[in-house]
């Protein structure tokens, strides 16, 4: 009995140690040309037994006022079918993400430092940024050539400080000489992270929300929060896909 119980465990502890020295694979691209946005999000983690991939297909500004109406999908290789669902990105919208970020600051020892440590852990693998840029005079166009590879660099130089690179990013700004008007930009990422990182990660965000008298209740009732919205705005798609 002790043989079998012994065996168990080590194939517990064996089982343990295959997940947490897998990878967690992030692919994301952005295209946008014009007024047309495209974005995707594929996940792969446990040696590729769960795959989740999240699509944003449509991306419109309304106005100022109701700010950007996205549509999204949602689909795993362990569900039937996908979700869809669309958001209101508003200034509203923005005050309320700004106001939770607040109330983590205040939760959470140190929740800047855990941010930046828990950022030197990822790999990045790939990265490709390419843009077209054009706005219809030669002279203003090679100015705002000019803006842009600034812009990229900096970006660019802020994230090697964050993150680890594997590769040298390939960056790309093509002026457009013609007559019209042209903006058109394509990202795209590969990342990679330690299941074992993400694990951890976990455990150390736990510990400093410990320490902070009454952080966890802060925490606790934004999930809760949280949870309301999901299920209210399932409950509303649920509605109109019956009207």
């Amino acid at each position: 009995m002790w043989i079998w119980l012994g065996g168990i465990v080590l194939f517990a502890i064996l089982l343990l140690a295959i997940v947490l020295i897998s990878n967690i694979h992030i692919h994301f691209t952005f295209r946008k040309h014009r007024s047309d946005d495209y974005a995707l999000i594929n996940i792969r983690l446990l040696y590729g037994l769960v795959r989740i991939k999240y699509e944003i297909p449509s991306i419109v500004f309304k106005n100022m006022k109701e700010g950007f109406l996205v549509k999204t999908q949602q689909r795993t290789n362990h569900s039937r079918g996908e979700a869809e669902g669309n958001e209101r990105v508003n200034k509203r919208k923005v005050k309320k993400w700004a106001k939770e970020v607040k109330v983590m600051l205040r939760a959470t020892d140190a929740l800047k430092i855990w941010v930046k440590q828990t950022l030197t852990r990822v790999h990045m693998t790939d990265l490709s940024w390419s843009t077209r840029i054009g706005v219809a005079d030669a002279a203003y166009t090679a100015i705002v050539t000019g803006w842009v590879w600034t812009i990229k660099s900096i970006m660019i130089g802020f994230l090697s400080y964050q993150v680890q690179f594997k590769r040298t990013p390939c960056l790309e700004v093509i002026p457009v000489w013609g007559d019209e008007m042209e903006f058109q930009t394509e990202l795209e990422l590969h990342m990679r992270v330690r299941f074992g990182t993400f694990f951890t990660a976990g455990l150390r965000l736990m510990t400093r929300v410990l320490k902070v008298e009454g952080g966890w209740r802060m925490w606790f009732r934004l999930l809760q929060e949280q949870r309301r919205r999901h299920k209210q705005k399932l409950k509303e798609q649920h509605q109109n896909s019956h009207i």
